[in-house]
């Protein structure tokens, strides 16, 4: 899984818990005392060992929402001992959306043993492999071919573009020209492609880019796969589709020429900006952050400031961030503060410009120490409180230590709680003076025993 989709989990997470205090806190009811950490994990290791299937079936949820693997042993375990396909299915899921490797032989026998199987099970289990990209699961692959089963050809098509080589490259482009049973399993060949890396199918996928009688769907399959394999003969291609009649397979195009540095490349992209499909602007912003293209930066600024859909600004902002931080650049963080300080800035793109800022600027720690302890000072404090939830989700951002002091030292228990779940994720030991203070002497019995748990686990 990409890290920005799992920042925003984490963020996603964390957001819910402290909303959840505020809510207590304003009802004048302390939160309970937390549970440990020790008491967490046995309770879920009796769920694994004894639980019925909807328990478990919710904890994999749980821990998949976490990206927690701690318990994929005791998890293998069940999937061997289990006679319910539904949860061994559910099992196998969770271990491929980990790309966890350690269930690639149990998944290898159930293929090599499908007659026996569960259809549903070895299709998960070839889709697991396809994840793990297993070299062992590809000399199944002619006899799957062979034997025309529909239900797992999907899965064994992806094994073939994340796994395979030269002669897997060849079977594909031949399904590509002509021999796919469907066109589902077409798309599958054209998403493979992409997967392979594979510069023999350049030419085929330009022409489904550009045909405008293609389906909709194999212009952006066919799109997305030029941009993994990267061949610079695609960049025509890519931008006639950008200006092409349907807006997603503009929008595909423009996604995929975030992988070129050509100069016609750039320019195309700096066209998507105008245009009128909120999606395409989105990826214009996205493919120029990708590229870390500094000439994009004042259209990125128009666009964070003025754009009328707020997806865009806010996807605008994050673009000007991540080329500010690549190419350790000023300018972007300097637009960034102005804009923050603006009166008539928005609350929710303030914190999020904040956010950015803590993430990606140290430059910035001093400037944004000072707003920090100015917006809590405030009578009215739900701009604190936005702010603070940015600090304490930041738990990637190294050096911002005198901001978590701020949340730590806050005369509402609940932003005080905040500061322990930034420390709590972080282990940063620069603020275990402040911990030790706040176990020993904090008014709220909540915030005393989290404390000495986060202490104690450092």
């Amino acid at each position: 899984m990409r890290k920005a989709t799992r920042r925003m989990i984490a963020v996603t997470l964390l957001l819910g818990a402290l909303g959840a205090a505020y809510a207590q806190a304003a009802s004048g009811k302390e939160v309970a005392p937390p549970v440990t950490e020790a008491e967490r994990d046995a309770k879920r290791k009796d769920t694994i060992r004894y639980g019925i299937d909807a328990e478990i079936m919710d904890l994999l949820t749980t821990l998949s929402g976490e990206k927690e693997g701690r318990y994929n042993d005791d998890l293998l375990a069940l999937f061997s001992a289990s006679r319910s396909s539904k949860l061994r299915i559910a099992i196998l899921e969770f271990f491929r959306n980990l790309e966890w490797p350690s269930a690639e032989d149990e998944a290898v026998r159930i293929v090599e043993e499908r007659d026996l199987e569960d259809a549903g099970l070895v299709s998960a289990s070839l889709s697991y492999l396809a994840a793990l990209r297993s070299k062992k699961a590809l000399r199944f692959a002619p006899k799957l071919i062979e034997e025309n089963d529909r239900k797992l050809l999907p899965a064994v098509v992806k094994l073939l573009g994340r796994a395979g080589g030269p002669a897997e490259e060849e079977l594909l482009l031949s399904w590509l020209s002509k021999d796919a049973p469907t066109e589902a399993l077409r798309l599958e060949a054209i998403l493979a492609l992409g997967e392979i890396g594979s510069r023999k199918s350049v030419e085929a996928l330009m022409k489904i880019v550009e045909g405008a009688e293609e389906p909709k769907m194999n212009r952006i399959y066919a799109a997305g796969s030029l941009g993994k394999i990267g061949d610079v003969r695609a960049v025509t291609a890519l931008v006639k589709a950008a200006n092409a009649d349907d807006p997603n397979v503009r929008t595909a195009a423009i996604e995929a020429l975030g992988a070129f540095e050509s100069r016609e490349a750039e320019r195309a992209l700096l066209e998507a900006f105008r245009d009128s499909f909120v999606k395409a602007r989105i990826a214009a912003c996205q493919a120029t952050a990708k590229r870390r293209l500094s000439s994009a930066l004042p259209v990125l600024e128009y666009k964070a400031a003025k754009d009328p859909d707020k997806a865009v600004r806010r996807e605008a902002f994050r673009a000007l961030a991540d080329i500010g931080s690549e190419l350790a650049l000023a300018e972007p963080f300097a637009f960034m503060r102005s804009f923050y300080d603006e009166p008539k800035s928005e609350t929710e793109f303030r914190a999020l410009v904040f956010g950015l800022l803590v993430r990606k600027d140290r430059a910035s720690l001093a400037w944004l120490v000072e707003r920090f302890t100015a917006a809590s000072a405030e009578k009215e404090r739900s701009l604190f409180k936005a702010l603070a939830r940015e600090v304490a989700s930041a738990t990637e951002a190294a050096g911002i230590e005198p901001l978590v002091r701020i949340l730590l030292r806050d005369k509402e228990f609940e932003i005080r709680l905040g500061g322990l779940e930034w420390a709590r994720k972080s282990k940063s030991t620069d603020i275990r003076g402040d911990l030790s203070a706040l176990a020993e002497s904090d008014p709220s019995e909540t915030v005393r025993k989290r404390a000495a748990e986060i202490l104690a686990s450092f």
